[in-house]
């Protein structure tokens, strides 16, 4: 039976969380207190200082001898089980596709736990729950994250085969090397595609900074 003192302590946990999403959103949207340019550097702020720091605060209050394993393992197991309904997908459907594939897998198992989820499961369950995230959050931060940086990644070496490369040269290429000067191929830094065929008949590519030198 939910009491009313229940319901109050999960409002009062969320409802804050939620008039400063509604006023924030509001003041852009259609008070224009903010302009975008003064969007983007909040937007910069709060991914550069406030969601580490944030991160860092709770982290460094978990204890990694005192986590509890199995409830770890089961929402890995429940990620993974995610990410190959995803995967085969992607692999078996016309409609699947890598991005979607990205976009899906964040939605329904990398939720804004560390933000909303925290206050509110402390709200519901107690303070037992609220360690129980930290250690999801300390687990997504070590594995999940890094995984979905390489899913990144892979799409875009796959975007940039498929812009810089004819059609049909995919399959033939055997080799993919990336300069240490490259930190990422999400596009946003402009690089040189070199292909080159060696005596095998097979394309090596090499990805460099379109400002480096090409040796």
């Amino acid at each position: 039976m939910i009491k009313i003192s229940d319901l109050y302590n999960v409002l009062s946990a969320v409802v804050p969380l939620y008039v400063a999403m509604i006023l924030a959103y509001s003041s852009v949207k259609w008070w224009k207190i903010f302009t975008p340019d003064q969007c983007s550097g909040i937007n910069r702020f709060v991914a550069l200082f406030a969601v580490p720091l944030l991160s860092f605060h709770y982290i460094s209050t978990n204890n990694p001898f005192t986590m509890n394993f199995r409830f770890l393992a089961a929402d890995s197991v429940a990620k993974m089980m995610v990410l190959m309904v995803l995967f085969i997908w992607v692999k078996f459907s016309r409609n699947g596709s890598i991005d979607w594939m990205i976009t899906l897998f964040s939605l329904g198992t990398l939720p804004n736990t560390l933000v909303m989820g925290i206050p509110l499961l402390k709200a519901m369950y107690g303070d037992f729950s609220g360690d129980l995230m930290v250690q999801i959050v300390v687990f997504q931060c070590i594995i999940w994250y890094t995984l979905l940086l390489f899913l990144f990644e892979y799409r875009g070496a796959r975007n940039l085969i498929a812009n810089t490369m004819p059609d049909g040269t995919a399959p033939s290429i055997v080799s993919f090397k990336v300069d240490s000067d490259v930190v990422s191929l999400d596009g946003r830094q402009p690089l040189h595609t070199q292909a080159q065929i060696r005596g095998d008949g097979k394309i090596h590519v090499t990805i460099r900074k379109s400002t480096s030198s090409v040796i």
